[in-house]
């Protein structure tokens, strides 16, 4: 389990990540999404102890990620690009990483297997593709058989075979009982992947909460071509309804397609198209880190323990 508690780091009077609290729970996938500058690879490196925060918790399983007694079997982590030695194999790379934090060397060959790269486990790590690191730096996250995995961005140069694959592995292992934070910036992609959903902006939490909760809180579209376009806009507008175009139909907030219809056929407007357009990941979260901060939404995290809080 992954709980931050008002997790906070200040750079003199700037404060990238302003008490940040929520928690990835076992057995789910839980997406951290946010802008470039928001305060999400900040936050992920005090998790995984690589920067100190400046008040506030990060706890993996209850204790800090430096408390913990085998961290690389606990926890399996890639950030930004995996780091590997671009003289060594695939295969000597892992075996080195295994020999590193005590893990069984028979689990290299099967990773590579795993991760798609059996027959290229002898190449040189300097020769791979982008895709084919990638894949290595899972390989090593997973090294250590961990319950918990933390991802940035691991889908960074894989094909759509390779993400599909990816997203496979993450499910599989959140059925087995583990727990999954990832960072990604492929919002349709991470859409098919993720239970819960965590969303940074300017250093703070705008909302935290199951997926389906923030799909629900989404307000319908529209989408109405008709014959008198002016007509229609002016109309729907009249009935509460917030309408805006896209140069082609209109996009229409506030009304059920039923609804629509019938103040169409009212005023007599013949229609060519009425559809709905249902919000998306991508339109929900542009919509969530565009808005002036307001109060987070947020599901009541675990109360922190004294041991934790100290």
């Amino acid at each position: 389990m992954i709980e931050l508690i008002e997790l906070t780091k200040s750079y003199g009077r700037v404060r990238a990540v302003n008490e940040v609290t929520f928690s990835a729970l076992p057995g789910r996938v839980t997406g951290f999404l946010g802008l470039n500058g928001s305060g999400k690879t900040t936050t992920l490196r005090m998790l995984l102890g690589l920067t100190r925060p400046t008040s506030g918790a990060a706890l993996i399983n209850k204790v800090r990620f430096q408390e913990l007694r085998h961290p690389a079997r606990q926890v399996g982590a890639v950030l930004e690009q995996g780091i590997s030695h671009p003289g060594q194999s695939g295969r000597a790379h892992l075996t080195t990483q295994a020999l590193l934090i005590g893990a069984d060397r028979a689990r290299v060959d099967p990773l590579l297997e795993q991760v798609g790269l059996g027959d290229a486990a002898e190449q040189r790590c300097g020769d791979y593709s982008l895709g084919m690191r990638q894949r290595l730096a899972v390989a090593t996250a997973l090294l250590g058989d961990p319950t918990v995995l933390i991802l940035d961005e691991p889908a960074n140069g894989l094909d759509p075979e390779g993400i599909a694959w990816l997203r496979e592995l993450l499910r599989e292992h959140a059925r087995a009982g583990g727990t999954v934070l990832i960072s990604s910036h492929l919002l349709a992609e991470l859409a098919q992947l993720i239970d819960d959903v965590v969303i940074i902006s300017e250093g703070t939490v705008r909302y935290a909460a199951p997926l389906d909760e923030l799909y629900g809180s989404a307000s319908s579209r529209l989408r109405i071509r008709g014959r008198d376009p002016q007509l229609l806009w002016q109309v729907f507008e009249e009935a509460g309804a917030q309408v805006d175009t896209d140069g082609t139909a209109l996009e229409v907030i506030g009304l059920t397609p039923e609804e629509a219809g019938e103040l169409a056929f009212d005023a007599q407007v013949p229609l060519y198209e009425l559809a709905t357009d249902a919000p998306n990941l991508e339109q929900i979260f542009l919509g969530l880190v565009s808005a002036p901060a307001t109060a987070p939404v947020i599901d009541p995290a675990p109360a922190a323990t004294e041991e934790a809080a100290a």
